[in-house]
């Protein structure tokens, strides 16, 4: 018998990974997502992952990730200023045809002229220009041509809120001042769902298609530390500059289960047995740079990360 039952589960839920590898799955996802972009096809699946990455992880870490999105909303938003201007000219073009440009309805429409709706409207102001046409056809449905055209110009402004989403330069919540983790963790799980389930359909009979946008690697379960998938990080951590061993620097592993480490006079620091997988691992020392580096932790291995302090 078929087992119906398991495509009601979300798998993302139930994984038991660390928040530092689902955080690093979810950039991964994003950025898989961006690349195979090519028709802007997933812009709202991508709007709408950012969003929650952001509100559950804080701002996105991966460089290249952070620059797909960038480049995603970019193209989203001048997508948007072109047809919106194409259908404003249009809409003038009726206001014409039935002489309301000669009434001072015409202004309600238009306060700044019609090149001020389409030749001028820009990044700056389009939000502006979108919002005042939803409002005036909202009011005088009729005269502008029917509801067909406010739902136009609804639509406009439901995909610029989305191209909004796309913004990276949002400051995240942290760690520490995370006050809606549950919710956030919650959101998050639910739309990496609604992702797999939305590709899956697209790409029904496919499954070799799932590597083209997820990386299951990172979720893979935390082991137990008496079991043998364990491994340390160790390491060197210098002064900028002089190249000199610096003492007394705080290494915490996010998420790792294990104490704190503090580098010696000699620089050298090791940390206490790893599950295996992946992790962010802070260095911070009062008067220098904190840093935050991604790490994976093999089996059976040290891993060598060394550090170079910058003085703040």
């Amino acid at each position: 018998m078929l087992n119906f039952e398991s495509f009601f589960i979300n798998p993302v839920t139930k994984t038991e990974a660390s928040f530092a590898n689902k955080k690093l799955f979810g950039e991964s996802h994003l950025g898989k997502l961006i690349a195979q972009n090519t028709s802007h096809q997933y812009d709202v699946m991508i709007g709408l992952t950012t969003s929650v990455q952001i509100a559950y992880f804080g701002d996105i870490t991966d460089v290249l990730t952070k620059t797909g999105i960038q480049k995603t909303q970019t193209a989203l938003v001048d997508k948007i200023k072109d047809n919106f201007e194409k259908r404003t000219s249009r809409l003038n073009s009726y206001f014409v045809s039935t002489g309301l440009d000669k009434t001072a309805l015409y202004d309600t429409f238009f306060p700044e002229g019609v090149q001020g709706m389409t030749k001028k409207t820009n990044k700056g102001n389009i939000e502006s220009h979108i919002g005042t046409l939803v409002s005036a056809i909202t009011d005088h449905t009729a005269e502008a041509g029917g509801a067909g055209v406010l739902a136009e110009y609804v639509a406009f402004q439901t995909d610029y809120a989305t191209s909004r989403l796309l913004q990276t330069t949002k400051i995240g919540q942290t760690e520490g001042a995370r006050t809606n983790r549950n919710t956030d963790e919650e959101n998050w799980e639910n739309q990496i769902f609604d992702n797999l389930l939305d590709l899956a359909k697209l790409f029904k009979n496919h499954p070799e298609k799932e590597s083209d946008f997820f990386s299951q690697h990172y979720l893979r379960a935390n082991v137990n530390p008496l079991d043998a998938h364990v491994g340390t990080l160790a390491g060197l951590i210098t002064r900028e500059g002089t190249g000199l061993p610096e003492g007394d620097v705080q290494m915490h592993v996010i998420d790792g289960g294990i104490n704190d480490a503090y580098s010696k006079e000699d620089g050298k620091y090791g940390s206490q047995k790893l599950k295996t997988g992946f992790y962010e691992v802070t260095f911070s020392k009062p008067g220098f740079v904190p840093q935050t580096i991604n790490v994976q932790i093999d089996n059976d291995k040290v891993t060598t990360l060394d550090v170079v302090m910058k003085l703040a």
